[in-house]
């Protein structure tokens, strides 16, 4: 045989070897449809992937679930000290902020909810600031110092041989009531007034200054927020994961996804792989086209 009949012969093997290959890596995802010739169903359409992606959705649900990605892997991971760390951080970054904290929290709960908030701070804390003081009876109190002090002021002199104690209580009754009267009628928009300006001023505070000043070292509040986020997370967990299925979501995730889609992940993560299997059809035809030269 001459030289051109046997390069022919290899480069012919070769072609046949890679095209196969080719076109059965394409025959994975194409055609992604159905194809009909006189009513009936072309065979081998549509694709292999396209045909079974019910099947493919699950079986990756199913790998994900019980291999790649556990309750207990999740467990791990969400209760990690590296996990911890990271959220205690980011917590305590934002607990010691120098913005005020009017600020701080308008972000966290939104303004309108915030002013509720405040308001419902100021009325209540006023509320039982007033009753507090209303339980004192500050008017008996008036009567009662009051009748000690004139009594001790008069001891030993001619006044007190006339001013007994019903006298001088007496006299200091009206005095009393004026005060219960006054309190009745002006306590609640004093301290709701003194009430609203410290709420005021503690709003125009930063978060830091506020915990500086109490003596609240930043370590104890990361550890804190360590602590919680351990605890939570421990706590929670396996209730999160008993009402998520893994498997479901990703089998979900899959049927969702375009057959376009699909290819593209696929051939993401196996470009090169389904590549040199092209090319190995070409080398695999090489090798067959010169067994045949030799036999």
């Amino acid at each position: 045989m001459s030289p051109f009949k046997i390069v022919m012969t290899l480069l012919i093997s070769g072609a046949i070897g890679y095209f196969t290959n080719y076109i059965a890596v394409k025959m994975l995802f194409r055609p992604r449809t159905e194809k009909h010739i006189f009513g009936r169903r072309v065979p081998f359409t549509p694709g292999i992937i396209p045909k079974n992606r019910g099947r493919l959705a699950k079986a990756l649900g199913r790998t994900v679930s019980e291999q790649l990605l556990t309750g207990d892997d999740l467990k791990n991971a969400l209760c990690s000290e590296s996990a911890a760390d990271a959220v205690s951080e980011k917590i305590t970054e934002a607990v010691f902020s120098d913005a005020p904290l009017d600020s701080v929290l308008s972000k966290v709960m939104g303004e309108e909810r915030l002013s509720a908030a405040k308001d419902t701070a100021q009325s209540r804390i006023t509320e039982i600031a007033v009753q507090k003081l209303k339980e004192a009876d500050i008017g008996a109190i008036v009567i009662r110092e009051g009748t000690g002090a004139v009594r001790e002021k008069l001891a030993g002199s001619m006044l007190a041989m006339f001013v007994n104690d019903e006298l001088i209580a007496e006299l200091a009754a009206p005095i009393g009531a004026k005060i219960d009267d006054y309190i009745d009628r002006n306590a609640e928009a004093v301290i709701g007034s003194a009430v609203s300006e410290q709420l005021d001023r503690l709003a125009g505070s930063s978060p830091e200054a506020l915990l500086t000043g109490s003596g609240i070292p930043r370590d104890a509040v990361k550890d804190a927020a360590a602590r919680l986020y351990t605890g939570a997370a421990a706590s929670f967990t396996d209730a999160l994961l008993s009402s998520v299925d893994i498997s479901a979501l990703v089998e979900a995730r899959v049927n969702a996804m375009s057959v376009e889609d699909i290819e593209e992940l696929v051939m993401s993560v196996m470009k090169h792989e389904l590549n040199a299997v092209i090319s190995l059809g070409a080398l695999i035809g090489i090798v067959i086209g010169l067994l045949n030269l030799l036999l």
